[in-house]
């Protein structure tokens, strides 16, 4: 199917530009460890699969999508795991891991043949993830209360709750009400935290200003 609105050269462009992605990316997932290793792989994975969307249309390379949608369905399930796993295990939902299994999503339902997509729906992502470039140009998610929320590092293990400072006056016992000095070892809420680095927040809106790109003119 020809596009009009994606001509070889801008194909190369966007591919060009979704390179640098991984390699910033697959940078990232070499140096870092736990959930950032595995959130890195996750787009490294998401910035070829696109680059390659752009550099081979479907109409040449069919089995190339039959076998991406296949890989892409088995990512979006495994980060969908894994944004459960930590929501139980921190008591909180981390928006980079739902955001991500969202973003996978996307990848796999572009990947579905052209009959399976309704207009409608391609124009809902078109929208959402124009949105993402922008939150991500800006460094809106960095700003989120869960990433800058502190917990205490240790737990009381005591079944017994420990007794209330009190202030003694002429009248009785009445609690102290003032909060206690902040814990210097406490750490945010979630072990996945948003990046501060201009560079990757340039790479996570540029990808998703390419998938963005790529369901408008499908």
């Amino acid at each position: 199917m020809h596009m009009p609105l994606l001509p070889m050269w801008l194909r190369i462009v966007w591919a060009l530009a979704l390179f640098v992605v991984i390699l910033v990316h697959a940078g990232h997932l070499i140096a870092m460890s736990g959930q950032h290793r595995a959130w890195h792989a996750g787009h490294t994975v998401m910035a070829a699969g696109m680059a390659l969307m752009y550099l081979f249309p479907r109409m040449t390379n069919p089995e190339l999508y039959r076998v991406g949608l296949a890989l892409f369905v088995l990512v979006t399930l495994t980060q969908a795991a894994i944004t459960v796993t930590f929501r139980v295990r921190e008591g909180a939902l981390n928006p980079l891991w739902f955001l991500s299994t969202v973003d996978m999503a996307a990848m796999s339902y572009m990947l579905l043949a052209p009959t399976a997509r309704p207009d409608w729906l391609n124009w809902v992502f078109v929208v959402y993830l124009t949105c993402q470039a922008v939150a991500y140009g800006v460094g809106a998610w960095d700003r989120l209360p869960v990433f800058n929320h502190r917990v205490p590092a240790t737990v009381a293990t005591t079944s017994t709750p420990a007794a209330e400072p009190v202030r003694q006056h002429e009248h009785g016992v009445t609690p102290l009400t003032a909060e206690p000095a902040p814990d210097p070892t406490a750490g945010p809420v979630v072990g996945l935290v948003a990046h501060s680095t201009v560079g990757v927040r340039v790479t996570l809106a540029v990808m998703a200003a390419s998938m963005a790109y790529m369901f408008a003119v499908m």
